[in-house]
């Protein structure tokens, strides 16, 4: 795939994280449409970031199929940013089985079912030599939904890296590392956000420099792993 303006999907485009990565490849120069499913959220990214949209639920499959020819006929790039959650509050630990039911199911529907579906949906409109980047925004607990997530969403990654690669097409996932530890300056005097970090790795993904990387799970961490200290 050439550098020059890439056609790029931005799902989650109704929070604050797609707002940004969306923002970063619009200053990139690239042509940018933001999906998400609250749409006063959108509307307003959209007019901000001077793109277009589209209000759909990528965890539901009629809401896509419903919003089909919306889709842009040909993308270069799509980026899967989860989509907002309905978190179960209150103290895991003291959890029911209907709660730790809605806490998974929720974790679940976020950031692997959304991207399954909007990839599986609009997979054959990849051109050849495009890109996929899963995000996970969140450096989870041990034996947390999150940390079960990230695992499918890894494994799965590595799935479709081999599914898609007969047509030239990476597929990654850039996830939160570990954070940065109180004292450590990382990689630069000024930190980036998570976000920035994260959106940074996305572009680079796209580009023919990134060509050799498929099939993996990259971490942003500002350079906290290394600290030899």
């Amino acid at each position: 795939m050439s550098t020059a303006s890439q056609e790029v999907l931005v799902t989650g485009g109704d929070t604050d994280l797609g707002g940004i990565i969306a923002r970063g490849f619009r200053d990139a120069g690239h042509r940018v449409v933001i999906a998400g499913a609250r749409r006063d959220d959108l509307e307003v990214a959209a007019k901000e970031l001077d793109v277009d949209y589209i209000v759909v639920d990528n965890t539901d499959p009629a809401s896509l199929e419903s919003v089909r020819g919306e889709f842009p006929q040909h993308l270069d790039t799509i980026i899967n940013v989860p989509s907002p959650r309905h978190p179960v509050t209150g103290d895991p630990r003291t959890y029911n089985l209907s709660d730790q039911a809605a806490a998974w199911r929720s974790h679940l529907d976020a950031t692997v079912l959304s991207a399954v579906l909007t990839v599986s949906i609009l997979g054959d409109q990849l051109s050849s030599g495009g890109a996929i980047v899963n995000v996970v925004p969140a450096n989870p607990a041990e034996s947390t939904p999150d940390a079960a997530i990230k695992a499918a969403m890894s494994n799965w990654t590595a799935g479709q890296a081999t599914h898609f690669g007969i047509r030239g097409i990476t597929v990654n996932t850039v996830a939160a590392g570990k954070g940065i530890e109180p004292g450590y300056d990382g990689i630069a005097d000024t930190s980036p956000s998570v976000a920035a970090e994260i959106t940074r790795l996305a572009l680079f993904l796209t580009t023919p420099a990134a060509r050799h990387i498929t099939g993996e799970t990259l971490h942003v961490s500002h350079g906290a792993l290394a600290n030899f200290a």
